[in-house]
């Protein structure tokens, strides 16, 4: 299955090992933007390039996992998901849950219904993501 993980940049290790554990698996990442970290500073050239890499990954991947806390790129690929869900699952992990509570902390397409949320430590989220994906999880 292809998959792209979306996060903030904080979040960037914790991406990194989503990606491992489900390449590990024998899933194929479409893009993985924690080789480059953060490219707010490279230039117009780099930005162009980046945003058109995540925007193809995000559209071609069948899985895409959202990492929160996210930035505002994080919910521009969530907002690119929804929009081309005809081919895809979207997972939105949350280590506390809080986000999907309301107020400050939420945001109304957490509450997409295509989407399936999920809450863990994120020392477990790999093996949750393979659960849901194996259909053992809801």
């Amino acid at each position: 299955m292809r998959f792209y993980v979306a996060s903030g940049l904080r979040n960037r290790t914790l991406a990194k090992n989503v990606i491992d554990y489900l390449s590990g698996l024998g899933h194929l990442v479409t893009y993985d933007w924690t080789v480059h970290g953060d490219v707010r500073e490279s230039g117009e050239e780099v930005l162009t390039a980046v945003s058109l890499s995540e925007t193809r990954a995000v559209c071609d991947a069948e899985l895409v996992i959202v990492l929160l806390p996210g930035g505002c790129g994080t919910h521009t690929e969530l907002g690119l998901a929804i929009a081309s869900r005809t081919n895809k699952r979207i997972i939105v992990w949350s280590e506390t849950g809080k986000e999907y509570l309301g107020g400050s902390d939420t945001c109304v397409f957490y509450h997409h219904p295509v989407l399936e949320r999920i809450s863990c430590p994120a020392s477990q989220i790999g093996e949750r993501i393979k659960l849901l994906l194996m259909g053992k999880l809801e």
